[in-house]
């Protein structure tokens, strides 16, 4: 029986991309890059054993089934049972079961890993949804092998947030920024407590706690770009409002109905498409790749 959809699984799968398919097309279209980089500092993976931690819709996990080869595996590490069913199936399509495990567990408690039993650990975003970092890093370097290595990518929303009031989700909002301020205002208070652990580290902290945690040779890499927005510009109005920022955040349509009065939502609303539809966004993003070694 399948399991019940849970708030990790509906934003993966739905809410992130506004249930359309051509948006989803786009986010992955984005996502690949970043897939690929991780992957990159992960090194050569033939004949390996690599951990996926917070595995998701196995957007690092199926590409690295790929480059482990026939004589090595992949264990799809994920909190949310509906997104392992969902790697589970996907992994069933390509014939490649054999060669990877599905193990339901969190970042700071990998209980069902052994240790010293991983060549190889990635992440992409999953330490910002956790509040014990520090518990995740050591659980890391439990897991792996003398002489293996992390290779993480993290978003850093310190670095870009808040965002500067005459925008809302990169667009102009200015004669409007006191209604968008209000919205804004409203995402954090509807937002899920738990994710106070997005903004509370940054870039120089994750270097301190992985080294922290017993990793050797520590190699981080910050990217901040504030850019015109290439993903923002391609997504209809109808979709933007439907859309949620995080697994733990509400949609821009839910907190707009939360936040504001009937004719300010008019308003608000009126300026928002106008500015949606033309389409010129700016994008502030700030991330982080993380690649380190357990002492050999």
């Amino acid at each position: 029986m399948p399991a019940e959809p849970d708030a990790w699984s509906r934003w993966l799968l739905e809410r992130r991309d506004a249930g359309d398919a051509r948006q989803r097309e786009v986010t992955l279209e984005h996502l690949a890059p970043i897939r690929n980089r991780i992957l990159h500092y992960a090194g050569p993976l033939e004949g390996l054993t690599l951990l996926d931690v917070g595995s998701g819709d196995g957007l690092v996990g199926l590409e690295a089934l790929e480059r482990v080869g026939a004589r090595g595996s992949v264990i799809f590490s994920e909190i949310s049972a509906p997104l392992l069913e969902q790697s589970r199936s996907a992994v069933a399509a390509r014939g490649l079961l054999d060669r990877a495990r599905f193990v339901t567990t969190r970042a700071e408690d990998l209980a069902e890993i052994g240790a010293r039993s991983i060549d190889v650990a990635t992440t992409r975003s999953v330490l910002i949804y956790v509040a014990d970092k520090a518990r995740a890093l050591a659980e890391l370097h439990r897991v792996l092998r003398p002489g293996g290595r992390i290779s993480l990518f993290e978003p850093i929303n310190r670095l870009t947030f808040p965002e500067p009031t005459d925008r809302f989700w990169g667009y102009e909002v200015g004669p409007v920024s006191d209604l968008a301020d209000k919205v804004k205002a409203t995402f954090d208070e509807l937002e899920d407590p738990a994710a106070a652990a997005m903004l509370d580290f940054d870039d120089r902290d994750l270097a301190r706690l992985a080294e922290g945690a017993g990793f050797e040779r520590v190699h981080l890499e910050c990217h901040i770009d504030v850019e015109p927005g290439s993903l923002a510009r391609s997504i209809s109005y109808e979709a933007m409002l439907d859309t949620s920022p995080n697994p733990l955040a509400p949609t821009v349509r839910e907190a707009i109905a939360a936040a504001l009065t009937e004719p300010e939502r008019a308003r608000f609303l009126s300026h928002l498409e106008k500015s949606v539809v033309e389409g010129r966004p700016i994008r502030r993003s700030a991330v982080a790749y993380l690649v380190a070694l357990k002492h050999g």
